[in-house]
């Protein structure tokens, strides 16, 4: 019996992996699902393809760039819109998905560009870490930033034995374009092995490749050609964007910012609200890091770029350059210190403690092996425990609390809140309940949906507000609702 369960190992250990990223990731994940503005933005634009079948030549904005990406994000959430009739908790199931396939992703890279138990320890902690779990609920174009990251590092790794793997670095490359641009400073380092190795010289490789790259990038190739080609010429309005986005150069706060990330990776407090943890805009309920596993992080970050330099493995030293870029461009970026623009230094993180396991002395090994299961055992609780009052579950009994109240009446939606604005209230509504007559995101969104944004005379006023905001007017006469982390108030104005 022993035997062959040693023979079946890897097998054993996939379904064990597959499993337990799958269990953390959908647990209770139809309350706590977090949807706010990206996801209903992408949702809306997606819907318009639903609703109405036509050509789209892009998709979201990158950033305070005024860059346009493609649009298969796009088509590919208005498929799965198109399968759960409009319901947006679907798309949190495939977010799971992707972040169990992420998972597995790096068992596999660290086992065969490392060693087994490079892949079993960076796996599991990849997928058992409350920060990787949380991000890998939410559905939003940055989820897929962990297997492309994952793809061009086993591309990088594979040229040697054939050139053709460059097919697969540019198609991750094409990819890029249509999902997040984040790990696009990777690719230079896939470019100085490209002149280095001489492979321009294939003219073979040199075509397919860009055949591979145009079949993701031509629908930005006709949007610029029908618009003043506003993609190719976008660092020329750099500057400009710059200071009309208030986004400046800040070393110094990236640098914070990070070690604040860096300490969040291994420990997040139980019992706090999962999107007040990934929460953007505001750090009301967000876990305080250490400064002892910050400084775990920052000290096993240059162990292990020590040991890179050092060692002759091609593995390191790869590993190694997309660390230090990928951290480099993130201190360097006029752009906000979001943690989720760290995504894929996490990634890619996740293979440094493991890797420098295999570096201990014999004796020291069991020991380092228990602190993983201790922390594992922490986020398992982490997880398990975390707080589902600002997630779908919550919106989802207040829409039909207000619908209630509303009935079959026209009705328009106004936000009051403060750390949770923005949270896909319009859509959820039309999703759950009924299309509001007006609403305050129609000042962002209506371009999307013209022939919905209505001048009908309005018979109910609803304020939507996180709990325990004070309202900024006086709410005489309204009805007041209350569940999970929202408020809303309610009345009858003709």
């Amino acid at each position: 019996m022993i035997n062959v369960l040693w023979k079946h190992r890897i097998i054993i250990f996939i379904i064990f992996l597959s499993t337990y990223a799958i269990l953390l990731r959908f647990h209770n994940l139809s309350n706590s699902y977090i949807f706010g503005f990206d996801e209903e933005y992408y949702a809306t634009y997606a819907w318009t393809l639903v609703s109405d079948p036509h050509p789209i030549w892009i998709g979201g904005s990158a950033s305070f760039l005024d860059y346009y990406l493609g649009p298969y994000f796009t088509y590919f959430t208005a498929f799965l819109l198109w399968i759960s009739r409009g319901d947006p908790l679907f798309t949190g199931y495939i977010a799971g998905i992707v972040g169990t396939i992420t998972s597995i992703a790096i068992f596999f890279v660290g086992w065969r560009f490392f060693n087994l138990t490079t892949g079993i320890a960076a796996s599991l902690l990849y997928a058992g870490l409350p920060m990787t779990v949380f991000y890998d609920q939410k559905y939003w174009n940055p989820m897929f930033v962990p297997i492309i990251v994952l793809v061009i590092f086993t591309s990088l790794m594979l040229v040697k034995k054939s050139p053709w793997w460059w097919l697969l670095f540019t198609g991750a490359v094409g990819a890029i374009f249509n999902t997040d641009l984040a790990p696009l400073p990777l690719s230079l380092i896939g470019i100085i092995y490209f002149i280095k190795g001489k492979y321009w010289l294939n003219k073979k490789i040199v075509l397919s490749c860009t055949l591979v790259f145009l079949l993701f990038y031509w629908p930005l190739l006709v949007f610029d050609y029908n618009h003043n080609f506003s993609n190719l010429t976008v660092l020329s309005r750099y500057k400009k964007q710059v200071k009309q986005s208030g986004a400046k150069f800040d070393p110094k706060g990236k640098y914070l910012s990070f070690l604040n990330t860096m300490g969040r990776y291994w420990y997040l407090r139980e019992g706090r609200p999962n999107a007040d943890e990934l929460n953007i805009s505001c750090n009301s309920q967000k876990t305080s890091p250490s400064p002892w596993l910050s400084s775990l992080s920052i000290i096993l970050f240059l162990s292990f770029l020590t040991v890179s330099f050092m060692s002759k493995k091609e593995a390191y030293k790869i590993l190694s350059y997309f660390l230090v870029v990928s951290f480099g461009f993130y201190v360097i970026y006029t752009g906000g210190a979001f943690e989720y623009y760290l995504l894929m230094f996490i990634t890619l993180f996740t293979f440094i403690p493991a890797i420098l396991i295999g570096h201990l002395n014999v004796k020291l090994k069991p020991f380092f092996w228990i602190l993983i299961l201790i922390i594992l055992a922490l986020g398992f609780n982490t997880v398990f425990n975390s707080s589902d009052k600002f997630g779908l579950g919550a919106k989802k009994r207040l829409i039909e609390k207000v619908m209630g109240e509303v009935g079959n009446n026209n009705f328009s939606i106004e936000d009051m809140g403060v750390c949770h604005t923005y949270e896909g209230w319009r859509f959820l509504f039309k999703a759950y309940g009924k299309t509001p007559t007006k609403s305050f995101t129609d000042k962002h969104l209506a371009w999307m949906y013209p022939k919905e944004v209505k001048n009908d005379i309005i018979t109910y006023e609803v304020f939507l507000s996180q709990w325990g905001v004070i309202p900024d007017k006086n709410m005489i006469g309204y009805t007041k609702i209350e569940e999970g982390g929202f408020s809303a108030y309610v009345k009858k104005i003709k």
